[in-house]
């Protein structure tokens, strides 16, 4: 029977390693000395370098992020509204609230028989303003349609590039530039409630704040930023209580913008926004620190 034969590696003896020409990695706190026992440069700027620590306050995050949920769930009510609301004036739609009470008024003062006639009467506009108020509804959701479309495009291109680059780029210019768009768009809605502007500036508005950052990107931020600063079973009790604020600070908008709109209608509403964006935006670029080490 055959036998193989294997050529076996010849022993190394480790005094006689030249390690003289090894450079150091770059994220190797550890340096090697050379045979002449001389730190070259590249260990001596190891040697004064300090490991970056990312924040240990991870709720730090928090009223940026609150203040950005307050204004996105804030913003639809107030443009759906809006919208309605100028469509029903152009199709004559806007009944005011002493109208209603002149009319409730001779209803009560009127006879039998032309309380009856006026009820006639009543149902035949009635039917009218049904049809007349199909239009508004055609018209509003159209108008929703084109301002899905105008903040759907840009807004998925700009939530790809600057969301898949959040470790390069940093947390907090992500965190940044949404706001920054929030408070343009809600100059421009001032602008556009308080001149009458056309609808084309709605759009305009749409498109520019979804072209910097939608609040997608801040919640994408923040979770990063909170995942940079904690561990282990830290990390959980942060990610529960920011959703669980998240959650409740969504619903108060939601419910105290009914009672905006009724008393202020829309100059109140979107100057108390652009007050909330312009205070996110100072908190951002002064309390917000970075927690990514290469920005």
């Amino acid at each position: 029977m055959s036998t193989r034969k294997y050529r076996l590696a010849a022993p190394i003896d480790n005094d006689k390693i030249d390690i003289s020409h090894r450079s150091v990695p770059h994220s190797s706190p550890v340096w090697l000395r050379t045979s002449n026992n001389v730190c070259t440069k590249l260990e001596k700027a190891l040697l004064h370098t300090k490991p970056f620590i990312p924040p240990a306050r991870w709720w730090i995050v928090l009223p940026l992020l609150l203040l950005s949920v307050f204004i996105a769930a804030a913003d639809p009510v107030i443009t759906n509204d809006f919208i309605v609301r100028r469509y029903e004036r152009q199709y004559g739609l806007d009944a005011s609230p002493n109208t209603q009470r002149q009319v409730c008024r001779q209803s009560v003062s009127t006879s039998t028989a032309v309380y009856y006639r006026q009820y006639l009467l009543y149902r035949l506009e009635l039917s009218q303003r049904q049809s007349d108020y199909a239009l508004v509804q055609r018209a509003a959701a159209k108008l929703h349609t084109k301002l899905s479309v105008a903040s759907l495009i840009p807004g998925f291109l700009s939530f790809i590039l600057l969301g898949s680059n959040c470790d390069t780029i940093g947390r907090r210019p992500l965190l940044i530039l949404p706001i920054v768009g929030k408070v343009i768009r809600h100059s421009l809605m001032l602008i556009i409630v308080s001149r009458d502007l056309s609808d084309t500036w709605l759009l305009v508005a749409n498109a520019i704040e979804a072209s910097i950052g939608s609040s997608g990107l801040v919640l994408l931020s923040s979770f990063a930023y909170i995942t940079d600063c904690t561990v282990g079973s830290l990390r959980t009790r942060a990610f529960l209580i920011t959703e669980g604020t998240a959650f409740l600070i969504r619903v108060v908008p939601v419910l105290a913008i009914g009672i905006w709109l009724r008393f202020y209608l829309y100059i109140v509403p979107l100057s108390v926004c652009l007050g909330i964006s312009v205070i996110a935006l100072l908190y951002a670029l002064f309390v917000q620190p970075e927690s990514v080490e290469s920005v």
